[in-house]
């Protein structure tokens, strides 16, 4: 039996291949870091290519890859356009559209994402679902002082419950905190890419954790037989 550990680390081992059968990794790329466990397998990875400019999507990334001596831009100073981004996810659906920000860091991550020509997604096998929704709730960033009326609103999509630990609230790298929807119907990608934008549009909503508008160009699955490649195909 592999554990999720080693399906985590098959699944970025596979895109860290197709990156370097896709990419000139020493001619001087930036390059999108994403955060989270299965991502967190990358970090020596990328540390060993010379050349990289990475731009993190949150202040652990940018602390583990200045450690090991990878040159990080913030992507508040950082005015180009990213050659790819790999990053983790919490659901992705069959046609990679994702659910982001278990770990709270989504609003970066889908900046960090936008900017970058190719969305490199790796997960393990449990993660792949038949609809988003189905076993992750919508992660919404929201400002603290806004907290009771967004989440009077959020009751439209859902169940919202406010994400503590150690009973207290969470905090984003941003100060804000994260209300997770736990959604009660299928919907169909139109609806996906409309509640997206809705939400948004709530008063005291920084960003939701829906990857529609900007969803995955591949997934790399780590599996008992290796890694899977999602969207080659698509």
């Amino acid at each position: 039996m592999v554990s999720r550990g080693e399906l985590k680390k098959i699944a970025v081992e596979g895109a860290m291949e197709w990156i370097e059968s896709n990419y000139e990794l020493g001619s001087g790329l930036s390059i999108g870091v994403g955060s989270g466990s299965t991502i967190a397998h990358s970090f020596d990875m990328i540390a060993e290519k010379s050349g990289l400019t990475a731009v993190p999507t949150s202040k652990e990334t940018s602390k583990e890859l200045t450690q090991r001596g990878v040159k990080v831009r913030e992507l508040e100073g950082f005015s180009g356009q990213l050659a790819f981004d790999i990053d983790g996810a919490d659901e992705v659906d069959p046609g990679l559209n994702l659910i982001k920000g278990g770990g709270g860091c989504h609003y970066r991550e889908k900046k960090v994402a936008k900017r970058s020509d190719k969305l490199l997604i790796v997960v393990d096998e449990t993660k792949l679902v038949d609809y988003l929704g189905q076993s992750f709730p919508l992660p919404v960033e929201v400002k603290p002082e806004l907290k009771e009326a967004t989440q009077k609103e959020l009751r439209r999509y859902g169940i919202p419950e406010l994400r503590k630990k150690d009973d207290k609230p969470v905090r984003t790298d941003n100060a804000n905190l994260i209300i997770d929807v736990k959604l009660e119907e299928k919907l169909e990608e139109a609806e996906l890419e409309k509640w997206e934008f809705e939400i948004n549009e709530i008063e005291g909503v920084v960003e939701n954790g829906f990857f529609v508008d900007r969803n995955a160009d591949l997934v790399f699955v780590g599996t008992e037989n290796g890694a899977k490649i999602m969207g080659e195909d698509q």
